[in-house]
């Protein structure tokens, strides 16, 4: 089966081919305070145990500022009406359908589509998948980014119905994640609403570390061959962090590059440039900060949206939308 983008990288890029992809905001970041149980899960590596999850973004965000579901409605009309926004992302942290955050994020994906049009995109390891919110998910036309980050046990089998092991806490239930991504994955294959033949809404993402180049790529080769057959964008990110041997780092870099569809450096990239959180985008944190992208630490923020001025949040996102070739916060060494 030929490749397929995933959909929020076709529509920014006709947007720029129609030449409005500068002219507004066409992504509204809405990341959720950074609460994710996936950390409390083990793995073995090397017989030693090890968060599943190890090397992720990991730092607690919690405040008791948090923003209210009808102030976060308030923020996704002003940014539809104002500046043309296309896609909120749920993203940057944590697990969105973990479930002291489930309702309030179900309910921005719902609320953006059912009164704008707009879009989700969603980053999900696979926890709290259930059938609910699956069905919320396809009805809203949401794209989901499932991370394998987490899920190193994920492998090309997976789609032919592989039974993974279950295990009881800490340790991490593979059977469980399984079965949470294949519930979501049917679920979107059974779908009345389909995107366009060329698209899909369900995307992959893999890190790749030194065991893909120990094995000289099989294991992401087969998984990203199982995952193209079965409609799935596949995308191959570095590590947040550059590796310590610029050697090492340009060979994770060239193994990105060959394994991502259309070597694609991000599923949001246009013309190279990561749109999500350096270009044409803004984010407003779960406690209403106004920042550029959602990785960033709120001390860089530009003000509480919900304390600014108008006059001071057109100044604020002017600036955003003049400097579209802003460098990734997390991955510095890369836009």
């Amino acid at each position: 089966m030929a490749k397929k983008k995933i959909e929020i990288t076709k529509k920014l890029e006709d947007l720029a081919r129609e030449g409005t992809l500068d002219s507004g905001i066409a992504i509204l970041n809405l990341p959720s305070a950074n609460y994710c149980e996936k950390r409390a899960e083990r793995i073995y590596v090397g017989g030693k145990l090890q968060q599943s999850c190890f090397g992720c973004v990991t730092q607690g965000i919690k405040s008791e500022d948090y923003l209210g579901i009808r102030q976060i409605r308030d923020v996704i009309d002003f940014f539809a009406e104002q500046y043309g926004t296309r896609f909120i992302t749920i993203n940057g942290r944590g697990d969105p359908f973990n479930l002291s955050l489930k309702e309030d994020n179900l309910e921005k994906i719902r609320y953006a589509h059912e009164q704008h049009g707009i879009q989700a995109y969603v980053f999900t390891a696979g926890n709290n998948l259930d059938e609910i919110t699956c069905q919320t998910l396809v009805n809203s036309e949401a794209n989901i980014m499932i991370s394998l980050f987490g899920n190193w046990f994920i492998d090309a089998d997976f789609f032919s119905g592989k039974e993974y092991p279950t295990a009881p806490k800490p340790l991490q239930n593979q059977a469980e994640i399984a079965g949470n991504l294949r519930r979501l994955i049917r679920t979107y294959r059974e779908h009345q609403n389909q995107p366009e033949e060329e698209t899909t809404r369900i995307g992959m993402n893999y890190v790749v570390s030194w065991r893909d180049l120990s094995d000289g790529g099989a294991k992401v080769r087969a998984l990203k061959q199982e995952a193209n057959d079965n409609g799935i964008f596949f995308v191959v990110n570095t590590n947040f962090q550059k590796h310590p041997d610029d050697e090492t780092q340009r060979l994770f870099e060239q193994f990105a590059h060959e394994y991502s569809d259309f070597h694609l450096r991000h599923s949001t990239a246009v013309n190279g440039q990561c749109q999500m959180g350096a270009g044409s985008s803004a984010t407003i944190d779960f406690d209403g900060m106004l920042l550029r992208c959602p990785y960033m630490d709120t001390k860089e923020g530009d003000g509480r949206f919900q304390d600014l001025f108008p006059e001071r949040i057109k100044e604020v996102l002017g600036r955003y939308m003049r400097d579209r070739s802003y460098p990734c916060v997390m991955r510095k060494h890369q836009k």
